[in-house]
């Protein structure tokens, strides 16, 4: 299993989420962030407008989400947000104890 984290625009993570629904991803936390990217030039680099999305998917969903998070996050201009795939080593359900499998 693998966990995709992507900031995006906060009038995108609606779209994205739903996306992500649509294709099977079950587990997706998403709340407000405040950092700066490459393209850092004033305090407004901590504009509040950006959200993080953290996604637990299964190695056959993995291109398949950052494709959906890539198309449906992109407006085209700087600060459109990043994604990183992360290799996961134990998922578990915290309510039922057990482990989450691909």
């Amino acid at each position: 299993m693998k966990m995709i984290w992507a900031v995006v625009r906060s009038g995108k993570v609606e779209e994205i989420a739903r996306q992500l629904k649509k294709i099977g991803v079950s587990w997706c936390t998403v709340y407000p962030v405040r950092g700066y990217g490459e393209e850092w030039q004033s305090l407004r680099a901590y504009d509040p407008r950006h959200q993080k999305l953290e996604a637990i998917v299964k190695d056959t969903q993995v291109d398949q989400a950052v494709k959906e998070i890539a198309n449906n996050g992109s407006t085209g201009l700087e600060g459109d947000g990043i994604l990183a795939v992360f290799e996961l080593k134990d998922v578990m359900s915290i309510r039922t104890k057990a482990g989450v499998h691909t």
